[in-house]
């Protein structure tokens, strides 16, 4: 399985060279493995999952604001009833893309929620988006 930004630039299947069969991707706003924790729980009890690739990228979106300017945008748009529901929210913005790809690979890897077999298949990449080449992080 691979976790990764809904970016159009960050295609998994281009830049691993898979056609659309050969793995489940997941995508989402940075490629957050928090946010794809509950599909990767059920897909892993429907198909017993041995890998999952955690793919950020450089020049993602996530890096532009922090969680706390994110909140502050919702909350001038929102009711004041529901600031609480938005300061419970995660948005997992980054500073540094290599960081945040070690930062997942390791929230993984001790998740009690997580298989250990899975655990230990869990790898961190970034994508350089200007060269269209993926480098595999070193995480441990």
């Amino acid at each position: 399985m691979i976790v990764a930004c809904l970016d159009p630039r960050c295609d998994p299947t281009k830049f691993f060279n898979l056609d659309g069969y050969e793995a489940i991707v997941h995508r989402n706003a940075g490629g957050n493995i928090r946010h794809a924790l509950r599909d990767i729980l059920m897909l892993d009890r429907a198909f017993d999952l041995n890998e999952v690739a955690v793919v950020h990228h450089t020049d993602c979106g996530t890096l532009t604001s922090t969680d706390e300017q994110i909140r502050t945008h919702i909350k001038a748009r929102v009711d004041k009833a529901h600031w609480a529901e938005v300061d419970a929210i995660e948005f997992g913005s980054m500073v540094d893309v290599e960081e945040s790809v070690k930062t997942d690979v390791e929230w993984f890897r001790t998740n009690p929620l997580v298989r250990e077999e899975l655990k230990q298949g869990c790898q961190g990449f970034v994508l350089d988006t200007q060269a269209g080449k993926v480098q595999r992080v070193d995480v441990d």
